[in-house]
């Protein structure tokens, strides 16, 4: 059962197991750096047919209140209300895909709208619910074992660096980026795109794959438009927009 924390540093949770992160992120840098040889981490990847791109909307089970700082464990379950889930067929529970919520935007919305009403009730500013407004990004193919995950990133402005890269990059250095325990880096050679993720801290790889380029920059394309679409959607819905960017001021809400 995934709990939903109002402390972020608990909150990283929606991926399945192999793809979570679970721990809270200061404002990062993202590093993009170019080099005229050939990485040699690119010899070390297998290939893989394709890969499916999505951005996902969190899903949470529970809205926690409680103070931020968790002392008992029994708080997570004395300071927390049900949520009900969006009424779309999903294929995990703990996430709407952008391809799910295309023509059920209403659902999700009212999934949203219940969140900012408890959130009202119970007095919380939105810095403590922030985590029910995550965004993730997920590349996978679960028939090949193949899954490279971007825990780090929260805001589709984040995500879209990377999927903005993918389409415009048709040579050289993609993507390059690290945080706590992990890391990845995309490079574009010879029609095909590879990725690395690993965790730098145990030097343990997580996934060295190469996939053909074409077919994934036609399907992120359509990713970053039907994205784009839902969230605004969702923001006109809602009086807000809460999933583009790191929201820093308090959102106004519609009643």
């Amino acid at each position: 059962m995934n709990i939903a924390l109002a402390s972020p540093t608990l909150a990283h949770t929606a991926l399945p197991a192999r793809l979570q992160c679970a721990s809270n992120h200061p404002a990062h840098a993202h590093r993009f750096a170019g080099s005229a040889r050939m990485p040699t981490w690119l010899s070390q990847t297998r290939n893989v047919p394709s890969l499916e791109a999505e951005v996902c909307f969190q899903i949470h089970d529970r809205f926690y209140y409680g103070p931020d700082r968790i002392d008992d464990p029994s708080d997570l379950e004395r300071f927390a209300e049900t949520l009900a889930p969006p009424a779309i067929a999903l294929i995990a529970s703990s996430m709407v895909r952008s391809a799910e919520a295309l023509g059920h935007e209403a659902e999700l919305a009212a999934y949203y709208r219940q969140i900012v009403r408890l959130a009202r009730h119970h007095q919380r500013p939105f810095n403590s619910i922030r985590q029910y407004f995550w965004l993730r990004l997920w590349l996978w193919n679960p028939e090949h074992e193949a899954y490279v995950s971007f825990p780090w990133y929260d805001s589709f402005a984040e995500i879209d660096r990377v999927l903005k890269a993918l389409v415009e990059t048709e040579a050289g250095p993609v993507h390059d980026d690290a945080d706590q325990g992990w890391a990845v880096r995309i490079h574009a050679q010879d029609e095909a795109v590879h990725l690395l993720q690993h965790d730098p801290d145990e030097d343990e790889t997580h996934a060295a794959i190469r996939v053909p380029r074409a077919e994934l920059v036609r399907q992120v394309a359509q990713l970053r438009e039907r994205t784009q679409g839902l969230i605004a959607r969702l923001s006109s819905e809602l009086g807000a927009d809460v999933w583009t960017s790191y929201v820093r001021t308090e959102p106004s809400f519609a009643p």
